[in-house]
């Protein structure tokens, strides 16, 4: 993991808003010291969610696997976090990542709600804030890949305008939208 950028900069990046159901949360980066919230946030998911989000029936997370998600540069890779509770009490209930692919100019977005607060606009939340970050770091198209059967991201990816194509060869559907100037 790189040195982040200095604070000031990623304060910019972390602010206080409120779920559909007006529970409040912070949105902030993923900071070296969340290893610890990173590992609950894996075992609290359900083996669906792991599912839908890993495509594999995940039953720990390797030290591989949860070094590669707290590897963040803050530009290149990025991780944003939603946040209950502070401090030691502070948990994740939502996570939203992206990675640059090897075509120029995009990133791949990668998304998970715990189950629990699923369905409360985190996720929407979230991928609109990574979507801005995404632009002002140079990026102009996010995509990612979702299983046929995730319906709920499938609806969330087109109510925020993403294209969606069946791969049948894969078995997946590809999700993709440009990042313009209205972000």
């Amino acid at each position: 993991m790189l040195a982040p950028p200095p604070t000031l900069k990623l304060d910019e990046w972390t602010w206080a808003t409120a779920t559909r159901d007006g529970t409040s949360i912070t949105v902030r980066p993923l900071r070296a010291d969340d290893e610890r919230r990173e590992i609950a946030f894996i075992e609290s998911l359900s083996e669906q969610t792991r599912y839908f989000r890993m495509f594999t029936p995940l039953k720990y997370l390797s030290p591989q696997l949860l070094s590669q998600f707290m590897d963040v540069d803050y530009d290149r890779r990025m991780a944003l976090v939603a946040t209950v509770g502070a401090g030691d009490q502070e948990m994740f209930v939502g996570v939203a990542r992206y990675g640059s692919t090897d075509r120029q100019e995009q990133a791949e977005l990668g998304v998970t709600v715990t189950d629990a607060w699923q369905r409360r606009g985190i996720a929407t939340i979230l991928i609109g804030a990574l979507m801005r970050f995404a632009r002002s770091h140079g990026f102009h198209e996010l995509a990612g890949m979702v299983l046929p059967e995730n319906h709920a991201m499938l609806a969330l990816a087109r109510s925020l305008s993403f294209t969606i194509e069946h791969d049948p060869a894969g078995h997946i559907m590809k999700i993709s939208r440009r990042l313009d100037d209205s972000l």
